[in-house]
């Protein structure tokens, strides 16, 4: 079963707690890592850390889980939540664009804007969690090499090695 962190700030909160909800009710296993009412002084990158760590944490494990952020600023909710190590955030204004983000880059954070219509959001959501990442040499190799420079800041390839036969040969 899939796994979804869910938090909001108070510029979210509403449509937080309508997808968390809704998520549930459609079999997914949501864990809200919000605040339980809304509070205006609360602040984004609190709940963008607890809903990337709880995500990567539960990857590590081998479990299947995603995080949904959402917040006042999106753009904002992405950069916070891309300070977690292992976390790659996006945003998205379509589920197209949801898909694009798990096959290109394997996201496992999505980050929405509070005032998003909730079928909007819903449809994005569920684009993203039930998308899967491009099964391709050359997006693991993409994804190794974001990890590389997260972990040794630098992309030397030294993560990534070939098999002879996985190599394109085109002087033959």
């Amino acid at each position: 079963m899939t796994r979804i962190h869910i938090a909001a700030d108070h510029g979210g909160y509403q449509l937080g707690r309508i997808l968390a909800d809704r998520a549930a009710a459609s079999g997914f296993d949501v864990v809200w890592h919000g605040s339980d009412e809304p509070d205006p002084g609360d602040d984004y990158p609190i709940y963008a850390v607890r809903v990337g760590q709880a995500t990567v944490t539960d990857q590590d494990a081998g479990l299947d889980a995603f995080a949904v952020l959402v917040v006042e600023e999106a753009l904002a909710g992405v950069v916070a939540a891309n300070k977690v190590n292992g976390a790659r955030a996006v945003t998205t204004t379509s589920p197209r664009a949801a898909m694009g983000a798990r096959a290109v880059v394997d996201a496992n954070v999505l980050v929405l804007e509070g005032i998003a219509y909730p079928e909007s959001a819903w449809l994005n959501l569920y684009a993203f969690v039930t998308s899967p990442m491009e099964q391709t040499v050359e997006r693991g190799r993409q994804i190794l090499q974001i990890e590389e420079f997260e972990n040794a800041g630098t992309i030397e390839g030294w993560a990534v090695q070939l098999e002879p036969e996985q190599i394109l040969r085109t002087f033959e």
